[in-house]
C-alpha cells in the first residue's frame, strides 16, 4: 500500500491506500486528520511528518508500505517539507504538486470515464486549485492555483475567472467538473462552479480526502496506470458511442420510413450517353464471346478477376493493362471473325494528337442539320385551339367533372386535362391584355 498526505489551512489529511481494488473508496484502508499547531511553514512540515508516522503505526508491520507522497501548494511549502523530511525516516517520500495529484486521482475516477476534458476543482480553506485533464487522462492541459481567501461565492467567482483565463489560453474547455476538497460540499461553491463553467458538476464520494488520495496514487508504480486506465476509458466511451449511434440509427430509420411513406414522386431515369463504337464492340463481343474472357469496362473501383482474386480498377491482380498488346494463342480455335464483328471507323472523324487553339474539334457522330423553318418559341404557353371558359368558385372549368380520389390513375388523367385548360384560359387572358 501507499500513503498520501495533503495540506490545507490549519489541517493535514493523510490516507493509506491499498494497491488493488475496483472502486477508489474501497481501497482506502486508513485516513487521519491532524491539526497544525502553528501558522508557519515549519509547523506545517512537522504536522506532515507526524501524520506519516501516525498512519504507519496504525498499519503495522504486517503490511508493506511501498511508497509515500506529499502534495504541496507552493514552492515555500515544498521547501519546508523537504527540509523536515530529509533527516528522518521519510526522506525517500515524494513531493508532488497539486496538479500532479489531480491527474492521478482523475485516472482513478471510474464514474467520469464517459467525459473527455475533465476539470478537477479542489476547494479547501485557504486554497483553490483547478486542473483540466486531457481526455486520455495522460496529462494536464491547463492548471491554476490560488492561495488565500475563504471559500465564499465571491472568492469562487474570481477563482473561476482565473481558471477560464488558463483554459482559454490553452484552447480547451471542460466537459464535466469534479469538486474535491473539504469545502466541496458547500452550497456557495457548487453554485459558483455550476454557473461559472456551464458544465455538469459531478459529485465525489471521497471529496475531502481526494487530494491525499491523489498523492497516494502518485506513489504507486507507473504500471498501475499504464494500460488499465486507457483500456477502461476506451470501453466506457465505446459503450456511450454505441448507444449514441444506436439512437441516431433508430431516428434515421423512423425519418426514412416517414419520407418513404409520404413520397409519391415519380422517378425519372437519367439520360445515358453512349459512344456508338463502345456500344457496337460490347454488342458484338457479347454475341461472339465464346470461352474467351473479355475484360469489362473500367468502372474505377476494385473488382474480382477470373480466378477469384481481387483486382484493381476492375482488373485481376496478375492481369496486364488493356493498353498493352496481347499475343494471340495459335492453339486457340473455334473463333472466326464475322462481317458484323468488324467496326469501321472513319479516321476523319477522330481527333489525332493535341487540340490546337485555332482548330475546332469534330464530333464523333455527325449532327443532323436543323430545319431552316424552325425557330425557338417565344412563349412556353401553347396557343389555344378552342376557347375555355373561366373557372367557377370551386376552381372547375365549365363542363369539368369533380376530381377523382387522389393517387389513382383517373386522378392523373383528370389533372392533365385540368392543367391544359388552365394554360388555355391563361393564354386567353394574356391575349386580351
Amino acid at each position: 500500500m501507499t500513503i498520501g498526505v495533503a495540506t490545507e489551512r490549519g489541517t493535514v489529511r493523510a490516507v493509506a491506500l491499498a494497491d488493488t481494488g475496483d472502486k477508489l473508496a474501497e481501497r482506502v484502508v486508513l485516513e487521519r486528520t491532524s491539526p497544525i499547531a502553528g501558522e508557519s511553514k515549519a509547523d506545517l512540515a512537522i504536522a506532515v511528518e507526524a501524520a506519516l508516522e501516525d498512519i504507519a503505526d496504525q498499519i503495522g508491520a504486517d503490511r508493506e508500505i511501498i511508497g509515500a507522497a506529499v502534495a504541496y501548494r507552493d514552492a515555500t511549502e515544498r521547501r519546508a517539507i523537504v527540509t523536515k523530511l530529509a533527516a528522518g525516516p521519510w526522506h525517500d517520500a515524494s513531493l508532488v504538486s497539486a496538479k500532479a495529484a489531480h491527474l492521478s486521482v482523475a485516472r482513478a475516477m471510474t464514474w467520469v470515464d464517459e467525459f473527455e476534458d475533465l476539470a478537477i476543482c479542489e476547494v479547501v480553506p485557504g486554497c483553490q486549485a483547478f486542473s483540466l485533464i486531457s481526455p486520455d487522462r495522460a496529462r494536464v492541459l491547463a492548471a491554476v492555483t490560488l492561495n488565500g481567501g475563504a471559500a465564499t461565492e465571491d472568492a469562487m467567482r474570481s477563482a473561476v475567472t482565473a481558471a477560464w483565463d488558463q483554459f482559454d489560453a490553452a484552447g480547451v474547455k471542460p466537459d464535466a467538473v469534479v469538486l474535491i476538497g473539504s469545502a466541496a460540499t458547500e452550497p456557495a461553491v457548487v453554485a459558483a462552479l455550476e454557473s461559472g463553467f456551464g458544465a455538469p458538476v459531478i459529485p465525489c464520494q471521497v471529496a475531502p480526502i481526494a487530494p491525499a488520495l491523489g498523492a497516494a496514487l502518485t506513489a504507486l508504480p507507473e504500471v498501475e496506470f499504464a494500460g488499465e486506465v486507457a483500456e477502461r476509458i476506451r470501453r466506457a466511451r465505446g459503450s456511450a458511442a454505441l448507444f449514441a449511434a444506436a439512437s441516431v440509427l433508430a431516428g434515421g430509420l423512423v425519418a426514412g420510413g416517414v419520407y418513404a411513406s409520404g413520397s409519391d414522386s415519380k422517378k425519372v431515369p437519367e439520360p445515358i450517353l453512349t459512344d456508338s463504337r463502345v456500344s457496337a464492340d460490347a454488342r458484338n463481343g457479347a454475341e461472339h464471346r465464346g470461352d474467351v474472357a473479355v475484360p469489362g469496362v473500367d468502372s474505377g473501383s476494385a473488382g474480382t478477376g477470373a480466378d477469384g482474386q481481387p483486382g484493381v480498377d476492375g482488373l485481376p491482380g496478375d492481369q496486364v493493362m488493356p493498353t498493352e498488346a496481347v499475343t494471340p494463342n495459335p492453339d486457340q480455335t473455334g473463333i472466326e471473325l464475322q462481317p458484323s464483328d468488324v467496326v469501321t471507323i472513319d479516321p476523319a472523324t477522330l481527333n489525332w494528337g493535341p487540340i490546337r487553339s485555332g482548330r475546332k474539334s469534330r464530333p464523333l457522330i455527325k449532327a443532323k442539320p436543323e430545319p431552316e423553318g424552325v425557330s425557338s418559341p417565344e412563349s412556353i404557353i401553347p396557343a389555344p385551339t378552342h376557347a375555355a371558359g373561366s373557372p367557377g368558385e370551386s376552381g372547375l372549368f365549365p363542363g369539368e367533372l369533380a376530381p377523382p380520389p387522389l393517387g389513382t390513375d383517373a386522378f392523373s388523367s383528370w389533372w392533365d386535362n385540368h392543367w391544359r385548360m388552365m394554360l388555355q384560359w391563361a393564354a386567353q387572358m394574356m391575349s386580351k391584355v
